[in-house]
């Protein structure tokens, strides 16, 4: 006996349903399981994104601290530079005009007398 496709269709659509019904519920779950996926890995980048911006924002920070104290610093050796060179000028001048105004006599240099007595 040849069974007809309606027939057939008529005797197993229950069973077609039924596989369909599962195939399109797999579907929806493959398609839940994805987008839960996607939702997981946007909050590790986001989290990710956001401790690279706080590290970056605190090296800069630091870097911006460390370059004031540097120019700080810079600037009182620049400071401290000029005040030895201006005492250097000053002590200068001051043994130039000493030279200038002192003459030194050295009295008897000429008489040296042997004080060792030979027998």
């Amino acid at each position: 006996m040849a069974v007809t496709p309606s027939a057939f269709f008529e005797k197993n659509l229950k069973w077609f349903a039924l596989v369909l019904l599962l195939l399109l519920l797999f579907k929806f779950m493959q398609g839940c399981n994805r987008n839960m996926g996607y939702s997981i890995k946007e909050k590790n980048y986001v989290h990710v994104i956001d401790s690279l911006n706080t590290k970056y924002n605190n090296l800069r920070e630091e870097s911006q601290d460390s370059i004031k104290k540097l120019n700080f610093e810079l600037r009182l050796a620049k400071d401290r530079t000029n005040s030895a060179n201006e005492r250097a000028s000053a002590v200068q001048s001051a043994v130039e005009k000493l030279r200038s105004n002192t003459t030194v006599v050295i009295k008897g240099a000429e008489e040296i007398k042997d004080t060792n007595k030979r027998k």
